[in-house]
């Protein structure tokens, strides 16, 4: 059970003699330590750009729009749109 994994090497991290860490920390620093004994972490997979968020024509993505929302950038996003409805 992988629940039974993450907490089977705790006593690696909470001593008797020396844990003054709350409940709550211990159980996020074990599943942390778990997280990062399984596989790596990764941050950045929405980071990484993918070409059809940039394309002038075809769909526009969702990524796209959010990108152009944030910057405010509506004239571009409307001409998006006028785009994708001529190529439709």
């Amino acid at each position: 059970v992988p629940s039974e994994r993450a907490f089977s090497s705790s006593k690696l991290t909470c001593t008797e003699r020396r844990n003054k860490l709350s409940p709550a920390i211990v159980e996020a620093l074990q599943i942390l330590k778990f997280g990062f004994k399984q596989d790596r972490l990764n941050f950045t997979p929405d980071l990484v750009a993918d070409d059809r968020d940039y394309s002038i024509s075809g769909p526009v993505t969702s990524r796209a729009v959010d990108e152009l929302m944030e910057a405010a950038a509506y004239d571009e996003l409307g001409q998006l749109f006028a785009n994708e409805s001529d190529h439709e």
